[in-house]
């Protein structure tokens, strides 16, 4: 029988209901929740206290709650309003282009800064325009949820656009390591297999679904909805293992589905699955991020601490300015907080770096200064956003009470 170290699941169930009523309380610095929860778990982990026990259960929860963040990810996105349909104004509605064009962007200025770093090394040049192009929609989409603008234009584009870096890059990291390894193969492509069992599963779902009545009076209670939610994640999380592909890909595509399929009672089903997210998975992944990761190795590598500035200034260059391009549309701030929010970075840049230094694309040092640096950008680049938020929420009220004044 595994042993299970019930002092790790207190410690971080206690420290999941505190953090939230703690950072609550800091008037004079607001810091994003999700932020916090990293914070702790930097505090308790390996970097500080490490008095959280390497329990196969709490990874098992903490790699549970980042697949259920993917999944409430997919599940926010509103499919009828990026699909290039037209809106109530009888205008076209681009968000999805809007997002594939900054995306594009995007990868361009981080081709351009690998392309500087390696020159004519191909592959380190291909594997950073990947690594460096990566964001962190885990991340940013409970930093939105939080400030409530999620289900604005403005968060949809955040969000989208998160995505599709994460999932570009996800695959464009498998294809490129793999390549490096032992050259392209069929391998490198299982993953397309997710990407058809989830519309074979969708078909199935909108064919059968209404042959079956969820609301039978033997049923009340029983939340079959919320069950067939993690029977969906967990078939595409399986598959996306079994492919060898990261399991964040079929959480997210089980989101998409429940998207496409529960639009009128979609609200209803987004509180229940919210409860089990955000009331226990999600914050015990924030804390085991924070946990795992050793910031005392920085100490070892003093070379690491002079490109610590230099990755940050990238991960929001690359970033920033295809985020520029949407100034007129939303103003400087709003693109500037864009900027800041979407360069981000957490778990995919961290495995990336990983896959990096394994396979001697990347040396310690530069290694050590990509963990610091994704540590840093996490923490510091929300906060700014959250500032800017503040400040040009600040700025529309000015204004209209300067117009209200002058109607006066």
């Amino acid at each position: 029988m595994v042993h299970v170290h019930y002092d790790s699941f207190l410690i971080l169930s206690v420290l999941a209901f505190l953090t939230p009523i703690l950072i609550y309380s800091i008037k004079k610095v607001k810091i994003p929740f999700v932020v916090g929860e990293i914070l702790v778990g930097i505090i308790i982990g390996k970097s500080f206290l490490n008095i959280i026990q390497n329990d196969p259960w709490i990874h098992f929860l903490s790699s549970l709650g980042l697949a259920y963040l993917l999944f409430l990810s997919g599940l926010e996105i509103d499919l009828d309003s990026i699909l290039l349909k037209r809106n109530s104004k009888g205008t076209g509605n681009h968000t999805l282009l809007y997002c594939t064009g900054i995306f594009l962007l995007s990868v361009l200025v981080a081709y351009l800064f690998a392309d500087r770093l390696f020159g004519p090394n191909i592959n380190p040049t291909l594997f950073f325009t990947v690594l460096l192009a990566s964001s962190a929609p885990g991340l940013l989409m409970p930093v939105l949820k939080e400030r409530k603008i999620l289900k604005t234009e403005y968060g949809q584009i955040l969000l989208i656009f998160s995505l599709l870096c994460e999932f570009a890059c996800l695959i464009g990291l498998t294809v490129v390591s793999q390549s490096i390894v032992s050259g392209l193969s069929i391998k490198s492509f299982l993953f397309v297999l997710v990407f058809i069992a989830s519309y074979i599963i969708y078909r199935l779902i909108t064919r059968y679904s209404n042959k079956f009545d969820f609301s039978f009076d033997a049923f009340e209670g029983l939340h079959l909805r919320v069950r067939a939610a993690f029977a969906l994640i967990l078939i595409l999380v399986t598959l996306s293992d079994k492919v060898g592909t990261e399991i964040i890909l079929g959480s997210f595509l089980a989101g998409l589905i429940f998207s496409a399929i529960t639009k009128t009672s979609r609200e209803k089903m987004m509180y229940k699955l919210d409860i089990i997210g955000y009331g226990f998975l999600i914050p015990v992944f924030f804390m085991m991020v924070g946990v795992t990761l050793d910031v005392g190795t920085v100490i070892h590598s003093p070379a690491a601490l002079f490109k610590i500035p230099f990755y940050l200034m990238i991960f929001f260059a690359v970033k920033f300015l295809p985020f520029l391009t949407l100034m007129k549309k939303f103003g400087f701030y709003k693109s500037l907080g864009a900027g800041f929010l979407t360069s981000s970075q957490l778990s995919l840049l961290i495995v990336g770096a990983q896959i990096g230094y394994s396979i001697k694309l990347i040396d310690s040092a530069n290694y050590t200064a990509l963990i610091i640096s994704t540590i840093i950008s996490c923490v510091i680049f929300p906060i700014i956003f959250d500032r800017l938020q503040e400040f040009e929420e600040d700025r529309s009220l000015a204004r209209e009470q300067v117009y209200d004044d002058f109607e006066v």
